[in-house]
């Protein structure tokens, strides 16, 4: 045991958590008992007299592990930091202990025993959920003190604008089969794996791979993103072209620190780092020879390829995620060989693009290139910019504007759409060719004056919905590793 490690049991025994001081279960394992969640501080070894520290809260009510992370102790302030961090992720779970949920329908007679019947099951299930049922109408009034809004068929009709209403809350149908047979249990089940699927991006399943990924590599490949109110690390390990260990932590907020404590953790126990042939991370924002500039969530830039080259003698490849998936969808076909993909979050202020052009990744001087932010919100639109990041009709004039921004420029034989809401492509293939046009019917016109026309139909390219946004990522992060190991320029510089 090192000094770092003495000092961090010493320093630990003196916290307090909501009022609660660590127990030390054994000389290695400590918990922290808050009643509606259970944090827990287990040592480990690792190298010579250097531990870890692995840092987990539990929620009581149903046993999910709602915060995990781990961090070397050789750094003090490094290890406080993190401690930090899972106390103010115990606080928050302590103040979103109970999940309101509303019922709705038109008069709210049906609905008030279906939600009796839903609190006897949560009750059951020792879940703290607290249902409770109204009419439309008040429901339009007292949206806000829920976390879901959950709409009898009768009411269906009154989904996108409760969502509109309401863009915090979780708003959804309950089927026809579940609220006609008072299936309460049915319709918790529902409830939870919406919850779970809106703050966990979900895998779809595996991306067909047909263009040449044959290979003896290693190849690690981790992915960071930002959630709206936390963030996502996730990682895969391909072996031979194999996945062989995968998983992902969701944590409070974007840090790429946690990257290297990742790397750290695995090495101790899934993976030695020392054998592997490259480690390709896919973050958010621009990514320049391994500097990655974030600044709407990090306020510098952030050398992470050479500080996880130097610290694990390891070639990285660091590249942005959207850039990334774009390499995942053309990859993961052979019809075509120029293709375009445009990622964009409900509610977020701006998109990304990613672009193949004859089989080649488009970046552009220092990497700039696919970085909508620049003009999204220089198109006209029939509201502010702000109210259409907010609808699914702004999202769809969004989505319309920048893909014949992207059309324009390099007209690729298909484009590739992960955009929240943006789900029809017959819609999207008619707003392409529309003259634009205001909730009113009138003509929109550019700065010049000119009608905002579409496209002729003939120079539409394929268009695309992607669900499985988090696949293309690795596949296509997985393809670039191989690319740059493979690339005798790349090689040269240590590849970052």
């Amino acid at each position: 045991m090192n000094q770092v490690s003495r000092s961090f049991r010493t320093w630990l025994g003196s916290q307090r958590v909501r009022d609660v001081a660590p127990v030390a279960v054994s000389g290695d394992r400590y918990r922290i008992d808050a009643g509606s969640a259970i944090a827990e501080v287990n040592l480990w070894p690792y190298q010579g007299d250097v531990e870890i520290a692995e840092y987990q809260i539990t929620r009581a009510s149903d046993g999910e592990v709602i915060f995990f992370l781990h961090v070397l102790l050789d750094d003090l302030s490094r290890a406080q930091e993190l401690f930090a961090e899972m106390a103010e992720a115990l606080e928050d779970e302590r103040h979103h202990t109970t999940t309101h949920v509303l019922l709705c329908c038109t008069s709210a007679i049906t609905t008030t025993l279906f939600a009796h019947k839903m609190n006897e099951v949560a009750e059951g299930l020792s879940l703290d959920y607290d249902f409770t049922a109204t009419s439309l109408d008040r429901a339009m009034r007292e949206g806000n003190d829920y976390q879901a809004i959950l709409l009898a068929p009768q009411a269906s009709h009154m989904r996108r604008r409760m969502a509109e209403e309401y863009p915090d809350a979780l708003v959804f149908e309950i089927p026809g089969k579940i609220f006609g047979s008072y299936d309460a249990a049915g319709a918790v089940r529902l409830l939870i794996h919406a919850f779970r699927d809106a703050q966990m991006p979900a895998s779809h399943g595996s991306v067909r791979v047909v263009r040449d990924l044959s290979n003896d590599k290693r190849i690690l490949v981790i992915t960071l993103f930002a959630l709206r109110t936390s963030s996502r690390l996730g990682y895969r390990l391909y072996d031979h072209g194999r996945l062989t260990v995968q998983g992902a932590v969701q944590k409070q907020k974007l840090d790429y620190r946690d990257i290297e404590d990742l790397l750290e953790t695995m090495d101790a126990r899934d993976v030695r780092v020392k054998d592997l042939d490259i480690i390709g991370i896919a973050v958010p924002g621009v990514a320049y020879h391994g500097v990655v500039s974030l600044p709407s969530i990090v306020h510098e830039d952030y050398d992470l390829g050479s500080h996880i080259q130097n610290r694990f003698g390891i070639k990285t490849s660091v590249d942005n995620n959207c850039n990334a998936a774009a390499v995942g969808c053309y990859v993961g076909q052979d019809t075509y060989e120029s293709v375009m993909f445009y990622r964009h979050e409900f509610g977020h202020v701006a998109g990304g693009l990613g672009t193949v052009i004859d089989g080649t990744l488009l970046k552009g001087r220092h990497n700039l290139a696919g970085e909508p932010k620049y003009f999204e919100s220089m198109f006209s639109y029939s509201s502010s910019y702000t109210d259409m990041l907010w609808s699914d009709e702004g999202m769809l004039q969004i989505a319309r504007n920048v893909a014949l921004a992207g059309i324009s420029l390099v007209s690729p034989e298909a484009f590739y759409f992960a955009v929240d809401t943006v789900d029809d492509m017959d819609e999207l293939r008619v707003a392409l060719t529309s003259t634009a046009t205001n909730p009113n019917g009138e003509c929109l016109l550019a700065p010049n004056g000119r009608p905002l026309l579409g496209l002729p139909e003939e120079l539409v390219p394929s268009l695309y919905v992607v669900d499985d946004y988090i696949e293309r990522v690795y596949l296509g992060e997985m393809a670039l590793c191989l690319q740059k190991l493979r690339d005798p320029n790349y090689r040269s510089l240590g590849i970052a």
